[in-house]
């Protein structure tokens, strides 16, 4: 079995982005992270390849038993994308969601005939806008904050509740999102389209659910650790997440991905547990691997990433989980146990 990893970041996407910038910041450290995770889980697999590409402008370890190509341009980078998904028996895509980067890399898959293990353009298309993600989740009776689409120069509308959070439309992770405490205070927002909602008190947490051919995975949730800073930088993360708090996430993580129509692969869920179940809101959907997998798979009791694999092929994978915890930061240290 060969399989593509690609990893935006580190695979040479920037290239074509910012050719003259190398990359790094928090985009860079998570993503090298989630990539190195799941490369290492992948190159275990018996009688199976693991094929990536590299940017060469970044020093980066990999993994024993990955193959790679190295990219010096965004020419050698499209072209080997092309031919890499063409070639593979699964193809495995992080990337960010913001201008469409993750959408156009799962569409060219998909144009190519190539074998995606991840969720569709389709899910993808939705998970890529928030407001989108909000209306569809709203159609289907779950809980979500109360927003509005805004743009810099429009008014406010009068109904909103402060604290509130601004996030780009299409960002990832916590790119770009500002808390904003009061109306007043509202001023000076760039240009772009954003989604202005009303900010939820609670335990931030996510859930991973992996979807196969025939059943699904829900993974054991995790809390989340955001800066305070009002940027609600992703700082780690903790996994398990200690009960009652933990079933309640599960199962509203489960609930989210049975409205995504064929999904297939690795799912996250964020969300923000409130007082009582009935205050539990839905913030966004990850349509990709996120960074809890670097302790879900610390926590899991055999190989994770053949698990994905197996439930995409239709079978049963014998997985289970030791009771932890385990912490972790964005970069992949695992800082307890």
């Amino acid at each position: 079995m060969r399989i593509f990893l690609y990893e935006f970041i580190t695979s040479g996407g920037m290239l074509a982005v910012a050719p003259h910038e190398v990359p790094s910041g928090s985009l860079l450290r998570e993503g090298a992270a989630m990539f190195a995770s799941l490369a290492e889980d992948l190159a275990e697999i018996p009688e199976t390849e693991v094929v990536a590409m590299r940017d060469v402008r970044l020093s980066i370890t990999d993994p024993p038993g990955l193959s790679s190509v190295s990219i010096t341009n965004s020419q050698d980078e499209a072209s080997h994308f092309d031919m890499l998904a063409t070639n593979a028996d699964w193809t495995i895509v992080i990337a960010p969601e913001f201008e469409k980067i993750l959408l156009n890399r799962v569409r060219r898959i998909e144009e190519l005939g190539g074998r995606l293990l991840g969720p569709n353009s389709r899910i993808v298309g939705l998970g890529t806008s928030k407001e989108s993600t909000i209306a569809h989740l709203s159609i289907h009776g779950i809980r979500t904050p109360a927003g509005y689409r805004y743009n810099a120069g429009c008014e406010i509308p009068k109904t909103l509740r402060f604290p509130a959070v601004l996030k780009p439309d299409d960002g990832a992770g916590s790119q770009g999102v500002h808390r904003i405490e009061r109306r007043e205070s509202s001023t000076g927002i760039p240009e772009g389209s954003f989604r202005l909602e009303e900010f939820q008190q609670g335990t931030a947490a996510s859930v991973a659910v992996v979807s196969g051919s025939d059943s699904r995975l829900v993974l054991p949730a995790c809390s989340q650790q955001l800066a305070e800073d009002g940027s609600f930088q992703y700082v780690g993360g903790k996994v398990p997440l200690d009960e009652p708090l933990r079933s309640r996430a599960e199962q509203l993580a489960l609930k989210v991905v049975r409205t995504l129509p064929n999904c297939l692969g690795y799912v996250g869920v964020d969300m923000i547990l409130g007082a009582s179940p009935d205050s539990d809101t839905v913030i966004e959907l990850n349509p990709r691997l996120t960074t809890s997998y670097v302790g879900l798979r610390q926590l899991a009791r055999g190989n994770l990433a053949a698990a994905i694999i197996e439930l995409a092929e239709g079978k049963t994978p014998d997985l289970s989980f030791d009771a932890g915890p385990v912490e972790f930061s964005a970069d992949g240290t695992i800082i307890h146990p």
